[in-house]
């Protein structure tokens, strides 16, 4: 039986006991009956429902959603806001003439105004002078504005032929230059990488490391899959100064969250592989563990500079992660001088976090940076010692136990405090320190008995005792 409230929608039935229909943009299949009743389907068209029928819905496919490679946040806690995305200004449309461009030797090309309407120095020179203008182009020869024109024509006509390899050195500074001068830079950089993915995998050895760390910043999404990668491979294995580095930091950190799989997997084997610094801070926020244990291990081998013990100080006291917050107190413990005061002061503050990684990784931090008897790091901790929170008490007084010998009294007056009351775990903690300290007394009184006892074996008898009489 079949109810169709269509017109022009025929099911039929096959010679298996199917239905075979066409028409229905929305079918229904209902529960089967018994055997003797034999198939009940009904359908409902537009949006009607038929009484114990259950509706088959065929949507589009949603776009993927961005991989999130960066650690989840803590519940309640939300994500740092990211700067935000630059709004494109709407250049409106090209007005229908012609513009001159004037090169440094005086030679003036003409060009269409809809060529090189993405430039703002070419719309504002227009609005305020008019198309009959000759705008100036300094330091820019008659030879680089020919290429670069050649080079920015969208039917690529003019390119026709043209292999990154004919592009000497000196060429590409100028067509860059121009392109900063012309704001003009990732419609150049969209052309190159086009040429690049005509001429790949051949062209690859020879694209220079400046063009690919461009690339990678301007053109990442014009690039082939292949090309990228192996751009991603080989820019960071390039003699490079601090600057350059930063660059390639910035062009590399947003393909860590591609949704190409490969250049995903590029981009933090790049990271990865990468002796820089700030490729490491980035690191330390990923969500995977491994990746983030690598950058803690690179971070304590390098030596470390205040620009870095402030950045991992920033991720310890402000992220949004606890497992960010506890990387950051390990690296911190790594690399932080004994003693700093910021760092002191951010780890004992989270001594008082709300996740027990993060309090554990930061008591570790203080015991190998907090020296001992110190006035400072002692006061810090003695404050985070007198918590209305068990927990936030119980590591502090571990961590008070260790750095201030010279307090015992405190310590164990604190401790006992704690064991005469409060949770049954605040108790046991209590009791492993006073536990603790007993042994060190009675490892240091035990030591101190030894030590007189073989002094008075070395000295031998003295005037007037009853022994030496005897010998």
């Amino acid at each position: 039986q079949a109810d169709i409230g269509s017109a022009g929608a025929s099911p039929s039935l096959s010679r298996h006991g199917s239905w075979v229909s066409s028409g229905l943009p929305t079918l229904q299949v209902g529960r089967m009956a018994s055997a003797a009743r034999g198939p009940r389907i009904s359908a409902a068209v537009g949006g009607r429902r038929t009484r114990g029928g259950r509706r088959i819905k065929f949507e589009e496919e949603s776009p993927p959603k961005p991989y999130d490679w960066r650690c989840t946040p803590d519940h309640g806690k939300a994500p740092a806001t990211s700067a935000a995305t630059p709004k494109v200004d709407d250049v409106g449309e090209p007005p229908d003439g012609i513009l001159k461009l004037q090169s440094a030797e005086g030679e003036v090309f003409e060009v269409r105004a809809e060529l090189l309407w993405a430039s703002s120095l070419i719309r504002s020179v227009v609005a305020d002078a008019g198309l009959d203008e000759e705008i100036p182009l300094p330091k820019a020869s008659a030879e680089t504005v020919a290429f670069f024109l050649r080079l920015c024509d969208p039917s690529r006509q003019a390119v026709v032929g043209l292999g990154l390899h004919d592009i000497s050195e000196e060429e590409f500074g100028g067509l860059i230059w121009l392109a900063k001068l012309l704001d003009m830079q990732r419609v150049l950089l969209q052309q190159l990488a086009h040429l690049v993915n005509d001429e790949f995998p051949d062209v690859y050895v020879g694209i220079p490391a400046e063009l690919q760390m461009l690339l990678l910043r301007h053109a990442s999404d014009t690039l082939q899959s292949a090309a990228l990668c192996h751009i991603l491979r080989s820019v960071v294995r390039a003699p490079m100064s601090k600057m350059y580095a930063s660059g390639i930091v910035l062009a590399i950190t947003p393909l860590i969250g591609s949704q190409d799989e490969k250049v995903r997997a590029a981009a933090l084997e790049a990271f990865m592989y990468f002796r820089v610094v700030e490729a490491k801070l980035v690191l330390l926020e990923h969500r995977d563990f491994g990746v983030r244990a690598s950058a803690n291990r690179f971070l304590r081998a390098a030596t470390p500079s205040e620009e870095t013990v402030g950045a991992v100080l920033q991720l310890a006291a402000n992220h949004h992660s606890f497992l960010v917050r506890e990387a950051a107190a390990k690296a911190l413990g790594d690399i932080a001088p004994v003693g700093h005061e910021l760092a002191v002061q951010t780890l004992a503050d989270l001594l008082a976090d709300d996740a027990r990684e993060v309090r554990e990784a930061a008591s570790g931090a203080l015991r190998g940076i907090g020296g001992t008897d110190d006035p400072v790091v002692i006061a810090a901790v003695i404050r985070q010692a007198l918590s209305k929170d068990w927990p936030v008490r119980s590591v502090a007084l571990a961590v008070l136990a260790e750095i201030a010998p010279s307090k015992r009294e405190l310590v164990e007056a604190l401790a006992t405090a704690m064991q005469n009351g409060g949770a049954t775990m605040a108790k046991m903690s209590a009791a492993r320190v006073l536990q603790s300290m007993g042994s060190v007394k009675e490892l240091t009184d035990r030591t101190q008995r030894d030590s007189e006892e073989q002094h008075d074996d070395s000295v031998g008898p003295r005037w007037g005792d009853e022994s030496g009489e005897e010998d």
